[in-house]
């Protein structure tokens, strides 16, 4: 076995596996150059054409991995087309990022010369291609991994070759691999133009603007929200416990949102509701009691919210699902649902204008949506406090939030009948402790891991004497959107 495969780190919950093909004179590792690290499973050196296939059936195999997600980048993502072709049955869904149709015979030979001629030299010029539109990413591999990648390509020259000979014969494979494709592409990719990329009947197709050879390291790509998401999903989990302990202002926003439903002398008319987001279960419970005779669908991704929420309310009308919003969303049959709800959770997903969409599909029709949804002025104090006492500016995960214009804009753009308000809530903490223990102890702090300057007790004090200085006490606003809409 020529390949060995390495997962960064086991994400208890994440499906399906993801399993990464890296492109052309790469190795898995360039997945640490991500923020945050996805938990793919990656090999440990350059793909060998002539060997991958069977290596890859092997740690299938061994491992006893029944179904991956493959993504492939570049020459991965043709060797993962190929392998998908053959294998199916082991194949969840394909990402095909920067796959190119074919490549010119003449550009392959001008290639193979200089590649002959001066490995090093040419392997730097091709990083800098595959990085350009990824500046500080780009000085990062610089520093870390192109050292390591020069050393292993001079040692496995005839390696490389055979992936230059493989690029050089590669057809799309027919029939298509009967499984859910994605194509990702960089519109400014000069290494894999966009115009290169082949159509595939049936696949989904991203092109991102200002992004390379590698738009998945842009931030506006599907694959950097999923792993955001998935870091959400963990910190969720991990406060699952206290969660009901902290999250006062969640909680007065439940109540809000439960007085903005529908009328009495409408409820005889919803039997279905679909929650977005149950989290533990409370807004699961107002929900209950105001609809006695309605089947609800509690909807979470964190597997130990809806165990605590299972456990609060283990009644045969509510069904309890454990899955991602948006895909969820995306897959569930049409016109299932009377109503749709959400307190708090919307704000975390990543294409607000097509969430609405999904939701007016599956709403019968006459059906009505209600949320609630944090704005990006939440904590604004806390984000001024923080810039105040450090030399970096400080972005709080609010600030990625949509606003009010996004929102508006899809809401009437989805639904006959819509409304939306705003409400500002204030709230007091004891200190700035107090209130980044609340941020903590909810699972709100968004998918980075760290502040910009770690948070010592003498920042937090210092934190602590500007709220005092600034607003008098450690006082926070909260910017709540209501949504309204009916199909």
């Amino acid at each position: 076995m020529n390949h060995s495969f390495k997962n960064i780190e086991s994400s208890p919950g994440t499906k399906p596996l993801t399993l990464f093909m890296p492109g052309w004179a790469f190795d898995g590792r360039m997945l640490r150059l991500l923020d945050p690290v996805p938990s793919w499973i990656y090999p440990e050196n350059m793909l060998d054409p002539e060997t991958i296939e069977q290596d890859l059936l092997y740690f299938l195999e061994t491992k006893g991995l029944r179904k991956v997600r493959l993504v492939g980048w570049s020459m991965g993502a043709m060797l993962a087309l190929k392998f998908a072709a053959r294998h199916s049955e082991l194949i969840n869904s394909l990402v095909l990022v920067s796959l190119r149709t074919s490549w010119p015979e003449t550009e392959i030979d001008a290639i193979r010369t200089e590649f002959s001629q001066a490995p090093a030299s040419f392997l730097k010029g091709f990083y800098r291609k595959c990085f350009l539109g990824h500046k500080q990413t780009y000085t990062n591999f610089r520093a870390n991994l192109e050292p390591f990648y020069l050393a292993e390509a001079e040692k496995n020259i005839a390696g490389l070759q055979r992936g230059l000979d493989y690029l050089s014969t590669f057809k799309v494979p027919e029939p298509l691999p009967q499984v859910p494709i994605q194509l990702i592409h960089g519109k400014q990719d000069i290494v894999a133009p966009p115009e290169d990329m082949p159509i595939l009947p049936g696949a989904d197709i991203e092109i991102i603007d200002n992004a390379g050879h590698a738009p998945f390291l842009h931030e506006n790509c599907s694959l950097q929200h999923e792993l955001r998401k998935q870091v959400i999903q963990q910190k969720f989990s991990r406060a699952a416990d206290s969660y009901d302990s902290y999250a006062k202002i969640q909680a007065e926003v439940s109540r809000r949102l439960a007085a903005k439903l529908p009328e009495k002398t409408e409820k005889n008319n919803i039997k279905t509701i679909l929650e977005i987001g149950c989290g533990t279960g409370n807004f699961t419970a107002l929900l209950a009691a105001g609809f006695p005779e309605a089947k609800i669908v509690a909807l979470d991704f964190s597997p130990e919210m809806i165990t605590i929420a299972r456990l609060k309310l283990n009644r045969p009308a509510i069904e309890f699902i454990c899955a991602e919003g948006e895909l969820f969303l995306q897959t569930v049959g049409e016109k299932s649902y009377d109503l749709v709800v959400s307190n708090g959770s919307l704000q975390w997903f990543s294409d607000m204008d097509r969430t609405l969409y999904n939701i007016a599909r599956i709403l019968v029709p006459g059906g009505a949506m209600s949320c609630s949804i944090f704005g990006p002025q939440s904590l604004k104090e806390l984000g001024e406090g923080l810039s105040a006492i450090q030399t970096l500016k400080e972005t709080l995960a609010a600030r990625t939030f949509p606003g009010q214009e996004e929102l508006w804009v899809a809401l009437q753009n989805n639904f006959q009948e819509s409304e939306f308000a705003e409400e500002l809530i204030e709230k007091d903490y004891r200190s700035a402790k107090d209130l980044l223990m609340h941020i903590k102890k909810t699972g709100t702090a968004g998918w980075k891991h760290k502040f910009q300057h770690p948070l010592t007790p003498s920042r937090i004090n210092q934190l602590d004497e500007w709220f005092i200085k600034t607003y008098g006490s450690c006082r926070v606003t909260y910017q709540i959107f209501f949504l309204q809409g009916r199909k």
